[in-house]
């Protein structure tokens, strides 16, 4: 266990620990070393991230096939996000973390199995474990770095996801294929271990987000609030428009390299390298601090629809398409700049689980749209048509967050 100084009263981010000695046994700020734990939890996800599309193909045998199912369990997802804060409630966040971890080693045990049934259970396990983990990750960050710390902290935590989306989708496919079926999925278990035993570490059983659940732990009355708020509402519609766009990345990407030829392994190269650009993230991070979010968000969004937009339009050469995409994902790496930053200003403290809940449900809401669109579109046209219908909604966004503050 680390040695930890107890947070002062009203002011967690002042708890500190000493790290091990293979991490440089120096004492740092308790929010320093968690930043972390963002790459173990997101882990848990990313290395199935493009293993999950292709084994669903193969079950499935059909791409709008993969796109139904993908929509069928993200309306659960979005379920689940919204119930979350009663869970909260119920056995605390540590509970819900810890339940998190469980539930994401029994999702990656039930993906393995190739029979039809047992891998959709797999699926909802999957989306459940996921959008726990976003919920008390999201509460452990509002409750130990203080507001005026939050645009510095969040291009560090977006570096850590970053390197986990950067490593997992690739690895995934690259175990799968070159050494045995259930290497990724042993491997996500070992992950979901891992990322208990460092906040157990941490001790963040103790230092973590308040017991008592204060606000509403009604679904419907917190949907009402927070779309209530016009800032609340820009930042979900911020923060789902770039999830979409990367959601569209990690599921089509793959089943466009097979379709184009390209192969499976070089998809999960193309995901990769992709998210690779979101390593820019401090960069863009001080440019916001610089020139502020607002002009940062417009620019990339801009930026990623146009690139989106002329891969769909000219994907004659499997290999154009591929570094269009890689473009877009570096326009679209610059929105990242802002992390949940307008989120975590506008939300008010005693309401933070339940409007937590309620913007956690754009990772859900993208894993809805991408396949639902993709599912209507490729009843008609190829898989760039997809990018290129997303792109247009990229270009939208660009004009909608001109709506942000300018004090942001």
């Amino acid at each position: 266990m680390p040695t930890r100084d107890p947070p002062s009263a009203g002011t967690p981010s002042s708890a500190s620990v000493v790290l091990p000695a293979w991490l440089g046994g120096r004492r740092v700020a308790l929010a320093a070393a968690f930043a972390p734990l963002f790459f173990l939890t997101h882990s848990t996800r990313t290395v199935l991230l493009t293993v999950i599309p292709l084994q669903a193909l193969e079950l499935l045998g059909d791409v709008r096939a993969v796109s139904l199912l993908y929509l069928g369990v993200s309306v659960l997802g979005i379920m689940t996000s919204l119930s979350l804060p009663l869970l909260v409630l119920r056995i605390r966040t540590r509970g819900v973390f810890v339940a998190a971890c469980v539930i994401s080693a029994l999702a990656a045990v039930l993906l393995a199995t190739p029979v039809l049934p047992v891998f959709v259970l797999g699926m909802i396990a999957y989306v459940f474990s996921c959008t726990a983990l976003e919920l008390t990750m999201s509460l452990y960050t509002m409750h130990l770095v203080p507001v005026r710390d939050l645009q510095a902290f969040e291009p560090r935590r977006v570096l850590f996801s970053a390197s986990a989306f950067c490593i997992g989708p690739w690895l995934g496919v690259w175990l799968e294929t070159r050494v045995a079926h259930a290497a990724p999925f042993v491997l996500t278990a070992l992950a979901a271990a891992a990322a208990f035993g460092y906040a157990r570490f941490l001790g963040l059983h103790e230092a973590g987000a308040p017991a008592r659940l204060r606000g509403s732990v009604n679904p419907f009355a917190n949907l009402r609030r927070f779309f209530g708020n016009g800032l609340l509402r820009l930042s979900w519609a911020i923060a789902a428009a770039r999830a979409v766009w990367w959601t569209t990345f990690f599921i089509y990407t793959p089943l466009y390299a097979v379709s184009a030829g390209l192969g499976e392994t070089a998809g999960g190269a193309l995901v990769s390298v992709g998210v690779a650009t979101v390593f820019t993230v401090t960069y863009w991070g001080r440019q916001a601090r610089r020139h502020g979010l607002r002009r940062l968000l417009v620019t990339g969004f801009l930026a990623s629809g146009v690139a989106s937009v002329v891969m769909a339009l000219g994907s004659g050469a499997a290999w154009a398409g591929a570094a269009l995409l890689l473009v877009a994902a570096l326009a679209t790496a610059t929105i990242d700049g802002a992390g949940n930053v307008v989120f975590f200003r506008a939300v008010r403290a005693s309401q933070r689980p339940g409007m937590a809940g309620v913007y956690n449900t754009f990772r859900d809401f993208s894993q809805l749209v991408s396949p639902a669109v993709a599912a209507a579109v490729l009843s008609v046209f190829a898989v760039p048509a997809v990018f290129g219908v997303i792109g247009l909604g990229m270009l939208a966004m660009s004009w909608y967050s001109r709506f942000l503050p300018r004090r942001m």
